[in-house]
């Protein structure tokens, strides 16, 4: 049986990297968009096409499901 610290951190990444990912899923247009200033001053903002927003919300559900497996998968190896 390992130590509370141990366990903690088993369950800590993998439940922080599901909340990121989930996060991803939720607001891709917000986490992935970019204030581009040009050399006159005026600014525009760059955004990923549809198709990219949708493989960054695909993919973050996916990262998502994976870490909340890891997670209940490691109560089953790691008692």
């Amino acid at each position: 049986m390992l130590p509370a610290p141990f366990r903690l951190f088993f369950v800590a990444v993998p439940l922080l990297v599901g909340a990121g990912a989930l996060a991803m899923a939720a607001f891709p247009r917000r986490l992935t968009a970019w204030q581009a200033r040009s050399p006159d001053g005026s600014t525009q903002r760059i955004e990923p096409s549809d198709t990219r927003i949708l493989m960054m919300r695909v993919m973050g559900v996916v990262v998502a499901a994976l870490a909340l497996l890891m997670v209940f998968a490691n109560f089953a190896f790691i008692p």
